[in-house]
Formats: structure tokens, sequence, C-alpha cells
């Protein structure tokens, strides 16, 4: 592999707050009547309207949340708001000039406040944090926030009367990614059953936790120092001491295992959540609905997926993902200076470009066929017997399946697989 971008450095995604201050109670009289509508409905906000303070509108928090569905609480001795949907937590504090979306700090024009016992925040950081685009409409003192519902992947694939709803997922996103199209909850609503690789709510027992230690530890007595150039070992040390840890943490643990712990904290750093991925997101709405939750695979066969990469392509992976986050390029691995990382995974999903997700997965298995082999062509034999044993059922019943996108399209992929063996496919 002579390429890695950062872009296939977080491929994986898609397989497998501030300290207390006094509050200020602000005294202001609003002299102009401000509007506010959401995807064309005007929100209400009763006696407390909102205002403009330096440029900035300043809403009700508890209005335009709960308006926005999102569930509010409120931390009195630190005067702080938070606003929580979707895995996804916003948090204000009064009289701080940053906020926090999923602990990403945000700075902000205005700092949130107390008008008369109701606390306002600014409406740009909310819209910007869940993704709304926001106008201004002068003349009328207007402001319209706007959002399409994400497009995503999911199609419909039938046999008999059995029908199975196979949707793309990543596994890590944000409020952006929300809310769904109503063609997808709709299918959801309509299953029997929901079908994810692994079942993340419910953790690995004691013996499986021993066992996934085992297969992403060194057992020989050496370390990741013996396994990794001295280059690349540096560089692991210097990213442990960059976010305060202990330098020698990932001593016992396998290249690949120590390059997607690099990768999540640094998703997180951006954040996105594991909280927050689709596959997540439905997994909570099967907890609530009391809907069976069914999996395709278990922890030990993904860290065995993993576990098979050859130990130059764990080094290539490893070295390649620290030379992104430190703007180093080698001579043995060239990263493109790109800003394609989780963020553009995230919005191919948004999109749910067919095009663009079948040149990734083209792209993927050019440029990376180790990880192609082992993540997608290998792990698809065990996906198509399930999934076909669904669609074979007697019961005649209906299967949400939920996988990570890259799983679906390509010669290899899953929708592919399903549309040759003569299965009824509709995207919808």
């Amino acid at each position: 592999m002579k390429k890695l971008t950062s872009l296939l450095l977080s491929i994986f995604l898609v397989f497998a707050l501030a300290t207390g201050v006094q509050a200020q109670q602000a005294s202001h009289v609003v002299n102009e009547t401000i509007s506010i509508s959401i995807n064309g409905e005007q929100v209400q906000f009763n006696e407390q309207q909102p205002y403009v303070e330096k440029g900035t509108t300043l809403v009700p928090a508890r209005a335009i949340f709960e308006t926005l569905d999102y569930n509010v609480s409120w931390d009195q001795e630190n005067q702080i708001v938070v606003a929580e949907k979707y895995g996804v937590q916003l948090a204000l504090q009064i009289g701080n000039s940053n906020a926090y979306a999923n602990g990403v700090e945000v700075p902000l024009t205005v700092a949130p406040k107390v008008v008369k016992g109701t606390t306002y925040v600014p409406l740009r950081f909310i819209s910007e944090a869940i993704g709304f685009t926001v106008d201004w409409h002068g003349p009328t003192s207007a402001v319209s926030l706007t959002k399409v519902p994400s497009k995503g992947y999911i199609w419909k694939v039938e046999k008999d009367g059995n029908v199975a709803y196979v949707a793309g997922s990543i596994h890590v996103g944000d409020a952006k990614m929300y809310p769904l199209r109503d063609e997808i909850e709709q299918a959801f609503d309509s299953s029997d059953h929901l079908v994810v690789e692994i079942n993340v709510l419910q953790l690995p027992d004691e013996q499986i936790e021993q066992e996934l230690t085992a297969i992403a530890s060194y057992s020989d007595g050496t370390t990741l120092k013996d396994h990794v150039s001295a280059e690349t070992y540096a560089l692991v040390q210097r990213f442990l001491t960059d976010i305060g840890a202990d330098p020698t943490a990932f001593d016992p643990f396998k290249a690949w295992n120590v390059q997607q712990a690099v990768e999540n904290i640094m998703a997180s750093a951006n954040g996105y959540q594991a909280g927050s991925g689709v596959d997540q997101y439905f997994l909570n709405r099967a907890l609530l609905a009391d809907k069976p939750i069914l999996e395709l695979e278990s922890y030990t066969l993904q860290y065995k997926a993993f576990d098979s990469y050859s130990e130059e392509f764990q080094e290539e992976l490893l070295a390649a993902t620290l030379n992104a986050i430190y703007g180093i390029n080698q001579d043995s691995v060239e990263v493109e200076e790109s800003e394609a990382n989780v963020v553009d995974l995230a919005n191919l999903w948004i999109s749910g470009n067919d095009e663009n997700l079948e040149l990734l997965t083209a792209t993927l298995e050019k440029e990376a066929p180790e990880m192609y082999e082992n993540l997608i062509v290998k792990r698809h034999v065990g996906m198509m017997e399930k999934i076909e044993g669904y669609l074979s059922s007697e019961k005649k019943e209906t299967y949400f399946v939920v996988v990570g996108y890259l799983h679906l399209l390509g010669k290899d992929g899953l929708i592919t697989q399903l549309k040759e063996k003569g299965y009824t496919v509709t995207r919808i």
C-alpha cells in the first residue's frame, strides 16, 4: 500500500464542562418582536421573548430546546443548562463565553445569562451544533431555522413475504446526522426485529472480556515498542503525553488496537461519539419499543477480523494515523493532506450518495486491500448467511438490519450480492 488518506484511517468507525460561575441577572427591555421558526413552524415563547445583543440572537433555553424535543436539565449549583438527544449533549453555563457540544469547547459571541428569571442562550450555537441552517430577515426581524433530514442508506429486500430492510450506519455521530428521513423511521417501526452487527447494549461478560483483551494484547512477553519502528513508538508516546496519559499506557496492546484507540480519541475530540451513532440510535429505540434485538456477529469475531492484519499493515495504519495528526510525512507512508476524516464519513452518510459510496469502497479495495479483504470480503460470508436466513423464514416477519455503510455497495457489497442472488431489492 503506497498511500493512506486520513479518510481510510478513520474507516473502522463505519465498520465496526466548565467550573461554576455566579449567575448573571441581566436586565433587558425587548424593543422589538423577533419571530423564530423551525422548518416553517413558529416557536411560541410566551412572556419571555428572544432579543438581540451585540448582533447575537438570544432565546429562552427551555423553550427552544423543548421545541426541538431535547431533554433539558438545570444544574443550579454550577448554573449550567444541559440538553440531550440522539446521544448528543449540549451544555451552556451562565456567564461562560464557551459552550460545549459533546464535550468539545465552542466559543460564543455572547455568554448565556439570566433575564428576569429565565435562562437565555445564543441561538446560533444551538442551531449550528445540531446542523440547522440559520437565516435572518432584517425587515421583519424573523429568524428561520431549516434542516433537511439525513438521507442515509437503506434498501428494502423481499422474498416470499419476508422483508429485510438493510440500512447503513456509521458507528459514531453527532446531532447533525439527525433527524432521519421519515421513510427510515417508518421502516424501523414496521419491523418485527432489529438486527445489528453487535448489540453493544449488552456488555461482554468477564470471560469474553478476557478473551478480547488477549486478542488485542501481546502475549509473548513483548510490547508495542518491539513491534513498531522507533519513530512510530515515539509518536505514540508523544500522543499519550499530549492527552495527559502515561506515555507507556499503550505498551501492552497490538498496533491495530492502538490505532483504533487513537482514532476514537480524535473522533471524540471533534464531538463524534459512539452514543450518537446510527446503530446506537436504533438500539435505543428498540429498547424503548421492546423490539427484539438480533446480532449478525460477535465482539470476538470483530476483534479477530482486525487482529488478522499483518504486522506490517498494523504498523502502516498506526504510523499514518499519528503522522496525519502531527502533520508529518514519511517515505514509507504518504499521507495526503486532506480534510477527509470522520467528518467526511458522517457527511457521506448524511448525503446518502450511492455513487460516492461506491467510489469510497473501490478506493478502500485499491489503497488498502488487506483491510478490504478482512473487514468486507471475509465478514460478508457470515452476514449474508444470516440475512438470507431471515428472508427464508417461515414466520414471514420483517427485519431491520443495520450495518456499517461500507458493507453495502461495491462488487462484494451485501446489497450487490442480494441483487445477484435474485432477491427483490428496492432503494428507499
